[in-house]
């Protein structure tokens, strides 16, 4: 018995700009030039208010695992602890444990500008999901968890590096 093609297989260039593969991407896009101009005002780059979102969630962690969380190398990390370092936002400290690593924690002042953070990317969320009723929302969720789990990041991102 033959199958028949997928939805994927059956689109032609022309059509390919709405698949979902490209509408991911350009929507993706738009998603991180919006996230940036709503932490402009901050003083932030969405990598340095995502840092903050995950010490705020997760606690003190070793640099590596923030680097982890966020997707970054090593150099990059340093350069946006730096900075954060500098506004008193974060602070680092060598591990008690282990005199090789350093350990990340918010401060005070961190965590009220995480808020602001938190804010921002919520009103970013609200305006590219404003047509979605609640349960659209859920199942956009869902769906993007599937998606997600194939790429392997939300994943990777419970695991300890």
């Amino acid at each position: 018995m033959e199958q028949s093609p997928t939805l994927l297989a059956r689109l032609t260039a022309q059509s390919r700009f709405t698949s979902p593969g490209y509408l991911l991407a350009t929507i993706g896009k738009t998603a991180d030039l919006w996230i940036a101009e709503a932490m402009e005002p901050l003083g932030l780059l969405p990598r340095e208010g995502a840092a903050l979102l995950v010490l705020r969630s997760h606690g003190e962690l070793t640099q590596a695992r923030l680097g982890h969380h966020l997707g970054v190398d090593a150099n990059t990390l340093v350069m946006i602890l730096k900075k954060l370092e500098s506004r008193g936002l974060v602070e680092r400290r060598r591990d008690p444990v282990d005199r090789r690593r350093h350990l990340v924690g918010i401060t005070v002042e961190g965590d009220d500008l995480r808020s602001q953070v938190d804010a921002a990317v919520e009103q970013v969320e609200a305006r590219l999901l404003r047509r979605l009723d609640e349960d659209e929302m859920v199942t956009l969720r869902e769906l993007l968890f599937l998606v997600d789990d194939v790429v392997g990041r939300h994943r990777r991102l419970a695991e300890d590096p």
